[in-house]
């Protein structure tokens, strides 16, 4: 019998809350974004916000790394839950996220209408292709925010 250490993990929200003098829902929204990016950089300057650990909210439960008594890693970053950390540098890289599934539905759109083309030997009869740009261009739209 050999024995295994498993080191697990996961996320836990923390929540807390500051106040902003603002002159409007506008500048209240800037004034708190402000706040935050001085808090990430001047950690020792501004109180963090973060005060209330909510554990009954954890997500992202994941085993990060099984190691046997050699200290040879035999497993990493297993995930245990349906949660997906995910890195968004950009506004579009978000919006593609977010539209992912739409994206999908429509690539298999497109392809059902190219293959029932394919199939009758009829491409351009059975193929509209006004079909598969309108459908690109609906699922484009609203990754980018505007005609393609």
């Amino acid at each position: 019998m050999k024995t295994y250490t498993v080191l697990f993990a996961h996320d836990v929200p923390h929540y807390g809350s500051v106040e902003v003098n603002a002159t409007g829902d506008v500048d209240a929204l800037a004034k708190a974004k402000v706040h935050w990016e001085r808090v990430q950089r001047d950690r020792d300057e501004e109180p963090w916000p973060f005060t209330e650990a909510q554990h009954d909210s954890a997500v992202l439960a994941r085993i990060v790394e099984i190691i046997d008594e050699t200290g040879r890693q035999v497993a990493a970053d297993i995930r245990l839950d349906t949660y997906l950390l995910s890195v968004a540098p950009t506004d579009l890289s978000a919006k593609l996220i977010e539209n992912a599934s739409h994206m999908h539905a429509a690539l298999l759109e497109i392809i059902r209408q190219a293959t029932s083309g394919l199939a009758a030997d009829h491409f351009e009869k059975h193929l509209k292709l006004e079909r598969v740009s309108s459908i690109a261009r609906s699922v484009l739209i609203r990754v980018i925010g505007g005609a393609p």
